[in-house]
């Protein structure tokens, strides 16, 4: 009999598709099952492996393509936190959904300092103290090539590059906890891939 994990695992991958094995996924994810309604956010442009991984829960996902917004595309020269917490959260038209996972990738490293506090803001009135969050960060000022994620397994992630252009910001973590304060990094670890993973905790 095939586990879960097993089971996903063995389905093949696309072409020119990496696979990512996962340490803080099964954290992130834990419990799944129990949930009556998850409710998610992914600010990728939608994977369809995502969706054939939330297929047999009672999910609710929200695909919001944040790469492909203004406030990434073609930023302002100088935006307090403020008028970007006013922005996205008309780009992310939200409304009254409240988040139980949030699937960040590695976003939080495409906006400044300002953004990244307006980001934060944005997103605080959809959150509830279990929501957890997902994201990439930097080591000694490592970029990452720009890639689209998806969830393959409970264990496994998928990379595939993608072409789109946009500026990369190597914040630290000390950085990321000051200024995307609507969450706080509960767990990091390292990938093989040179990639660190972060798994949030909402405040």
């Amino acid at each position: 009999m095939f586990s879960r994990t097993q089971a996903a695992r063995d389905k093949p991958v696309a072409e020119h598709q990496e696979l990512i094995a996962s340490r803080l996924l099964p954290m992130l994810l834990e419990g799944i099952e129990e949930h009556d309604r998850l409710v998610v956010l992914d600010v990728g442009a939608g994977v369809q492996s995502t969706v054939d991984f939330f297929a047999p829960y009672n999910t609710h996902i929200h695909f919001v393509d944040l790469y492909s917004s203004p406030l990434l595309v073609a930023p302002p020269e100088e935006i307090d936190a403020e008028t970007a917490r006013r922005l996205f959260g008309e780009y992310l038209c939200l409304s009254e959904v409240t988040f139980d996972v949030c699937l960040f990738w590695d976003a939080l490293h495409r906006v400044d300092l300002p953004l990244l506090s307006g980001l934060s803001q944005a997103l605080r009135p959809h959150l509830h103290r279990g929501t957890r969050g997902y994201a990439f960060g930097t080591l000694y000022g490592n970029t990452l090539d720009h890639h689209s994620y998806g969830i393959c397994d409970f264990e496994h992630l998928s990379a595939r590059a993608t072409d789109i252009k946009g500026r990369y910001f190597t914040h630290t973590q000390r950085l990321i906890d000051e200024h995307f304060t609507s969450f706080t990094i509960e767990r990091t670890t390292l990938l093989r891939t040179g990639r660190l993973e972060l798994l949030l905790g909402a405040n």
